[in-house]
């Protein structure tokens, strides 16, 4: 067809088999319900979810990787195609900070969304990201052995998809595998919450409606099927080695 771009019916057919609903009973907060606000946020193509801690001026950033790049810097193409095609071991981080990741880089180098779930919605994410947790690593506070194996149908993306999903946020993980895949799915999620009229709490997380949903426009189309690791080669740095932190 004259116009049409390439991979256009295949990308139809896939965002046709994400299209999930809300959970019921979850998602959206019923009004007078308490609220909390999470982000989603892309930082070097991989994704990292930040909540503020309750009761303090805090942040805590959940981020999931292949223990051998991330921790022991096996990195370059064969630590690539070894993360993505060979199962691996993981790890899940959990930090607290002081301030949210987007912060304390510039603008340009963070995407972020921001999204409202309720009470129940977040005990559930926590479930979620807890089951994902297994044995602190030594000498590396705040980051966690995995209990499932890193691999492209199993990293960063479907881990925060999947604690978004348990939230009720309408989401698909198992076709999170791209950065491209993720951010469509995201920027759904913001419409579902402008259609709601739900919004993020305000910054000083007082559980009371009042900004804007946030978030940035999702890229270009040329990116939709790299996964992460790819992604990264093709379009930013290359990490230094030794750098085990995602939200560094």
């Amino acid at each position: 067809m004259r116009g049409s771009r390439p991979g256009g019916p295949l990308l139809s057919a896939l965002l046709c088999a994400s299209c999930v609903g809300p959970k019921p009973g979850l998602w959206p907060p019923r009004p007078g319900d308490p609220r909390f606000e999470i982000d989603v946020v892309f930082h070097d193509r991989h994704t990292v979810l930040v909540e503020p801690v309750e009761g303090r001026a805090a942040y805590r950033e959940w981020g999931y990787a292949e223990k051998a790049w991330y921790v022991e810097g096996e990195r370059g193409s064969s630590g690539m195609i070894r993360a993505l095609f060979w199962p691996t071991a993981s790890v899940l981080g959990c930090e607290e900070r002081d301030s949210p990741l987007r912060r304390r880089h510039p603008e340009e180098e963070v995407e972020r969304w921001s999204f409202v779930v309720s009470r129940r919605g977040l005990d559930e994410m926590h479930a979620y990201l807890d089951a994902e947790r297994g044995p602190p690593l030594p000498r590396l506070p705040g980051w966690n052995e995995g209990t499932h194996a890193y691999h492209l149908f199993h990293q960063c993306h479907h881990v925060t998809a999947g604690a978004l999903r348990a939230a009720g946020l309408p989401i698909a993980p198992w076709w999170c595998f791209t950065g491209g895949l993720t951010r469509l799915q995201l920027n759904r999620i913001r419409r579902y919450h402008e259609e709601a009229g739900v919004v993020p709490v305000p910054r000083s997380r007082t559980p009371v409606p009042s900004a804007p949903v946030g978030g940035r426009a999702a890229p270009d189309a040329g990116l939709l099927l790299l996964p992460p690791f790819v992604e990264q080669r093709a379009t930013s740095r290359r990490s230094e080695p030794g750098e085990p932190r995602l939200g560094q």
